[in-house]
């Protein structure tokens, strides 16, 4: 029984010196896989950080739009009703025929 305990300790104490060895190659593999995935993380956190901030910026000037599009109709309106009258007023001048200034020798 003795004999049987030695190789089981032995055993144990070698498996956990595997286990616990921090400089394994697939624990390392591992530990790089992390550090590059967590710096990956970081970059596309910054990027979407940035993306945020244009993103609002866009709807802060979309909103200003918004807001000044019914001005602008309105002036539109207002010119495109002038526009007519002066229309409406040349046509009648060229409708009462008017003749035709002379010209001087």
């Amino acid at each position: 029984m003795r004999k049987y305990f030695r190789y089981l300790v032995f055993a144990a104490s070698f498996a956990g010196l595997g286990i616990s060895m921090p400089s394994c190659p697939a624990q390392q593999a591992m530990q790089q896989q992390i550090d590059a995935l967590q710096t990956t993380n970081m970059d596309t956190a910054k990027k979407l950080r940035t993306l945020q901030t244009t993103v609002t910026g866009l709807s802060n000037d979309m909103n200003q739009v918004k807001q000044l599009l019914p001005q602008m109709t309105n002036v539109i309106q207002a010119q495109k009703g002038a526009l007519d009258q002066l229309d409406t007023t040349v046509q009648q001048m060229r409708g009462k025929g008017k003749p035709a200034a002379k010209k001087h020798k």
